[in-house]
């Protein structure tokens, strides 16, 4: 963390919520689909995980460089795949249930 950057410490505490609202509802999904019948149940979580995990890579990288503009631009790419993950997996859910 530098000393320079006021939203240093921002930037992490976003980057930190931004994975755990990637990852906790995939684990939640899945343990739903497993403990269902219907043979579709898997679909939300095949499609809303490869999106939720690209905003972890892109939270990740944003909390490990250094440029603040570019964390930043990162971070906000981080936050939009991680909403748009977690669209697709509550809305698809939603559909075939």
């Amino acid at each position: 963390m530098s000393l320079d950057d006021p939203t240093d410490q921002m930037r992490w505490y976003i980057g930190l919520a931004a994975i755990f609202f990637a990852i906790a509802p995939i684990g939640g999904m899945a343990l739903v689909a497993s403990g269902s019948e219907a043979g579709n149940a898997w679909v939300p979580v095949l499609v809303g995980a490869p999106i939720n995990l690209a905003g972890v890579v892109f939270a990740v990288l944003s909390m490990t460089t250094r440029v603040p503009r570019a964390a930043s631009i990162r971070l906000a790419t981080a936050c939009a795949l991680v909403l748009l993950g977690d669209t697709a997996l509550y809305g698809i859910n939603a559909l075939i249930s």
